[in-house]
C-alpha cells in the first residue's frame, strides 16, 4: 500500500512538469456573405478550414461542416496548448481548384495581421472577413461601397494629421484642409481600386514629401499578375523613349519614341502621373526619374491591367509612326528590375588608364549587410592608395537611398577633416552627430560625383555633405532631393477596407549643413544630359565629360 502511494505521487509530479491544457472549443463561422457573392461554393466542394499558431498555420485537419445548410459552418475541436500560451487563428476558404483564400483582418486591433485570438470557450458565430480583391479570382469586378471608402478616407486623413511630422511644410493647413474636403466629396458612388486610389493621391502629392505615398495592396497586384505594361522607358527631353522590355515581346525596336498607349496620348498619361506623384518639395527631377523607372507599376495603379496593349510609336531616328499590339509582362519580371536596388546589387570598382578609378554605388540599401558594404569601401580606398590613383569618379546614378551606416563610412574617406554626418542624434544613428574619424587611406585627389534625378533620401544626404564642404565636383543632372527628408520613424498604415497602404514619415533627418535651401535640388557643377543621339549610340556622356576634364 505504501509502495503504490509513492508511485502515484511520482507519476502525478512528472505529469505536472509537462502539462498541456486540453481546450474543447466549438468554432462557428457565417459564410453566407461569401456564398452570396460567389466566392464560396458548397456545390463545387469548397471547404472552410481553420489554421493557427497551434498547428503552425499549415494543414487541413481542422475542417468545418454545415450540416443544416444554413451557411454557418461549425465544428468542435480539442486544441492542445501549453499553459499561459495565447494562440491566434484565421478561417480560410479552400477552393476546389486548390486556391486558398485567407481571411483579411478579422481583428484589426491585433496588429500586424489582424488574426483572431483563440479563446477557451469560443462558441460565438464569427463572420468570415474576406478580402474584396478575392472577387477578382472568380472574374467579378472589385468595388468598394461609399461607406467603405469614406471610412478609409477618414482613416487616411486622421493618420496624416496626427502622425506626419511636417504635414504643412510646403502646403499650408488651409489649402490642405480644403483639398482633403474636396477629395472626400468626390466619393459619391461605389468605385474600383484605381478610382479610389486616384482620390487619395492628389493629397499625398501636395504634401511635398517623397516618403509619403500610397501603394496598392498585394491583393490588387494578384488581379493582374501577368498584365503589366511591358516596355522599359527613359525620358530624353520631352520624349519617352523605349529602351527595352520586361516580357518576351521584342517587336518594337529600342530607341523608338512612345506616342500613345491604348489610344491615349503619352503626354496626357505622363502629365496625369506627374501631378499625382509625391516628391520632396515637389522636385520634378525626382518625379520624372520615378515615372521612367516605375512606369509599368504607376500605369497599373492609375489605369489598371490589360490583356494586351495597343502602342503607337515613332521608329528610331525617323518621323514615321507605327502601331503594334504588345503582350503584357508579369508582375515578377517588372518588379525584379524596378526594385533591383532592394536585392543587394553588386558594388563595382574599375581602374581606368592607371590614374583614374570608377566606383559605382547603385544603392545604399544594405541594412542587413553593412559589413559587406564597408569592407568593399575599405578595399577600394586601399587599392586607390596603393596605386597612387589621383582621380576618382563616384557614380551614384539611380541610387535612391538606403542606410546612413553605409553612406557615412564612404563620406569619411572623402572628407578633408573629421565632420559630423547628421545635425542631431537621430534614432539609431546618434553617433553620426559627432565628427566621423578620418581613415588612414582617406582620398586626397580629384573627386567627380555623378548624380541624377533618382538621387534621393540617404544619397541626397550624402551628396549634400559633399556640396556643403566643397568636396570635388558634381557632374550630371539635378538631384531628386537634398539635405533633409521625412524618413524618420517611418509609418505604415493599412486602410481598413481597400487595403491601400499609406506610407509616411514621423520625423525628419537632416545632415550637418547650414544655409542650404531645402526646396532646391543639388545642382551639378557640370550639367550633362543625355541626348537622343547619345542614347542611340549608347554613349555614357557623363563619364566621357569627366575623362575630358581629367585629360585637360
Amino acid at each position: 500500500m505504501k509502495k503504490n502511494s509513492i508511485i502515484i505521487i511520482y507519476l502525478f509530479f512528472f505529469a505536472s512538469l509537462n502539462c498541456q491544457a486540453q481546450n474543447i472549443i466549438c468554432f462557428k463561422v457565417d459564410i453566407n456573405k461569401a456564398i452570396k457573392c460567389g466566392l464560396f461554393s458548397p456545390q463545387e466542394n469548397d471547404t472552410i478550414i481553420i489554421r493557427g499558431s497551434y498547428n503552425g498555420w499549415v494543414g487541413n485537419d481542422f475542417s468545418l461542416e454545415d450540416k443544416d445548410n444554413d451557411g454557418i459552418y461549425e465544428q468542435t475541436f480539442e486544441i492542445k496548448s501549453d499553459s499561459g500560451v495565447t494562440h491566434e487563428f484565421k478561417y480560410l476558404i479552400l477552393k476546389s481548384d486548390g486556391k486558398i483564400l485567407w481571411e483579411k483582418q478579422p481583428n484589426r486591433q491585433n496588429k500586424p495581421h489582424g488574426c483572431r485570438i483563440l479563446k477557451s470557450a469560443n462558441n460565438i458565430i464569427d463572420e468570415f472577413d474576406f478580402d474584396n480583391y478575392y472577387l477578382g479570382v472568380i472574374g467579378k469586378e472589385v468595388t468598394f461601397s461609399v461607406e467603405q471608402m469614406q471610412d478609409d478616407f477618414i482613416q487616411f486623413r486622421k493618420t496624416l494629421e496626427e502622425q506626419h511630422c511636417c504635414l504643412y511644410e510646403y502646403t499650408d493647413k488651409q489649402k490642405l484642409d480644403n483639398l482633403f474636403d474636396y477629395q472626400y466629396s468626390l466619393i459619391k458612388k461605389p468605385l474600383n481600386p484605381n478610382e479610389f486610389f486616384k482620390i487619395l493621391t492628389p493629397t499625398t502629392a501636395k504634401i511635398g514629401c517623397g516618403h509619403t505615398t500610397v501603394w496598392m495592396p498585394g491583393g490588387y497586384w494578384d488581379l493582374g499578375q501577368n498584365n503589366l505594361f511591358p516596355l522599359q522607358l527613359r525620358f530624353i527631353g520631352d520624349y519617352l523613349v523605349i529602351t527595352g522590355n520586361y516580357g518576351d515581346s521584342t517587336m518594337i525596336p529600342e530607341g523608338s519614341i512612345l506616342q500613345e498607349i491604348n489610344d491615349i496620348p503619352i503626354t496626357e498619361i505622363v502629365e496625369e502621373m506627374r501631378v499625382n506623384y509625391s516628391a520632396d518639395a515637389f522636385n520634378i527631377h525626382f518625379i520624372n526619374a520615378q515615372i521612367e523607372r516605375r512606369f509599368s507599376l504607376i500605369y497599373a495603379r492609375r489605369f489598371g491591367f490589360a490583356d494586351k496593349f495597343k502602342v503607337k510609336y515613332a521608329l528610331p531616328g525617323r518621323k514615321t509612326s507605327k502601331t503594334s499590339e504588345v503582350l503584357p509582362a508579369s508582375n515578377t519580371s517588372v518588379k525584379s528590375v524596378v526594385f533591383s536596388n532592394f536585392n543587394h546589387p553588386p558594388l563595382k570598382m574599375e581602374i581606368y588608364d592607371d590614374k583614374t578609378a570608377i566606383i559605382t554605388i547603385p544603392t545604399f540599401v544594405y541594412y542587413d549587410r553593412v559589413r559587406y558594404f564597408t569592407n568593399f569601401i575599405d578595399s577600394c580606398f586601399t587599392v586607390i592608395k596603393d596605386k597612387s590613383i589621383n582621380n576618382l569618379i563616384l557614380d551614384l546614378r539611380g541610387n535612391d537611398g538606403g542606410d546612413p551606416f553605409c553612406a557615412a563610412p564612404l563620406f569619411s574617406y572623402l572628407q578633408n577633416k573629421p565632420q559630423p554626418y547628421f545635425s542631431q542624434p537621430y534614432g539609431k544613428y546618434p553617433e553620426l552627430e559627432n565628427p566621423i574619424s578620418l581613415p588612414y587611406n582617406h582620398f586626397t585627389g580629384n573627386l567627380y560625383t555623378i548624380i541624377d534625378g533618382r538621387c534621393f533620401s540617404t544619397n541626397a544626404h550624402f551628396c549634400s555633405l559633399l556640396k556643403y564642404h566643397n568636396i570635388g565636383k558634381f557632374v550630371g543632372t539635378e538631384s531628386g532631393a537634398t539635405y533633409t527628408c521625412n524618413a524618420g520613424k517611418k509609418g505604415i498604415e493599412k486602410l481598413h477596407h481597400s487595403g491601400i497602404q499609406l506610407y509616411f514619415g514621423r520625423s525628419s533627418f537632416a545632415t550637418a549643413v547650414k544655409g542650404m535651401d531645402k526646396s532646391k535640388p543639388i545642382i551639378p557643377d557640370y550639367y550633362v544630359k543625355e541626348t537622343y543621339k547619345d542614347l542611340l549610340s549608347r554613349k555614357d556622356v557623363a563619364i566621357e565629360k569627366i575623362l575630358n576634364l581629367i585629360n585637360n
